[in-house]
């Protein structure tokens, strides 16, 4: 306990000898990787409601059969595939994000 305790004062020390360009950019990764997060959280709750709605199709399309299941079967795959690129665009936003910060850091470091 006491091993924690001296660990969290020099890590906290440590901080405070942190130079203003530093605590920025910290600040700067942070809030990237806060609205990266919010990205993905809002694309993965988007790509799970569209999988649930696949998932009724499928369900529909199986016990409806005929031409009629085949075509619930192609929008219950359609809406499958949608859900794959809601969280791939997501991702990709989110790491956009990341590296813009980065950018930023490293042209102000570059001044």
């Amino acid at each position: 306990m006491r091993f924690l305790l001296a660990l969290a004062v020099l890590a906290s020390m440590a901080a405070c000898h942190r130079t203003p360009e530093q605590q920025q950019a910290d600040a700067v990764r942070s809030d990237a990787r806060h609205r990266g997060a919010a990205i993905e959280n809002k694309a993965n709750a988007e790509a799970d409601r569209l999988q649930q709605q696949a998932s009724d199709l499928e369900n529909r399309a199986t016990q409806t059969g005929g031409m009629t299941g085949e075509r619930l079967k192609i929008r219950a795959n359609a809406l499958d595939q949608e859900s794959k690129v809601v969280r791939k665009q997501a991702d990709m936003q989110a790491e956009a994000i990341k590296e813009d910060a980065d950018a930023r850091i490293k042209a102000s470091k570059s001044r």
